[in-house]
């Protein structure tokens, strides 16, 4: 019997007291990303979402916090490619940075002033999504 495989489409990231999930979006969906942490609570999609491959896989970036016009609070992670089997769900072990930079004069990113590594703990599924049937009249 051959095994099939398929790519997750739900990824959660999880260290100490934040909880990340990411969705990559799809066809007609947009990216999704939720974040809970010492940052406060937010939820990105779309043009929000900075996403490009690397040779860690997809890294997925956002910006927590535009603190005024000096500084902005960013937060990286890299999301590893990986294919599922029969089991619609597969643990993993990445890594992410939140990263304060000092911001340009010309409004892009300048110099960190400091970043700090985090260690992921994550999961990825595969969730088929259907869409609900309409009612029909008899």
């Amino acid at each position: 019997m051959a095994v099939q495989t398929h790519g997750p489409n739900v990824f959660e990231f999880v260290h100490d007291d934040t909880k990340i999930t990411f969705s990559p979006g799809a066809m007609d969906h947009d990216a999704v990303l939720d974040y809970t942490g010492p940052m406060g609570r937010y939820s990105f999609t779309g043009d929000q979402i900075e996403a490009r491959k690397s040779a860690r896989g997809l890294e997925v970036s956002v910006t927590l916090d535009q603190v005024s016009h000096l500084r902005m609070i960013t937060l990286t992670l890299f999301v590893p490619d990986m294919e599922l089997d029969d089991s619609a769900e597969r643990s993993f072990r990445t890594v992410g940075i939140h990263a304060t930079h000092r911001r340009s004069m010309t409004g892009g990113l300048g110099v960190a002033l400091s970043s700090e590594p985090l260690e992921f703990d994550g999961s990825a599924r595969l969730i088929e999504f259907r869409a609900a049937e309409s009612p029909q009249l008899l």
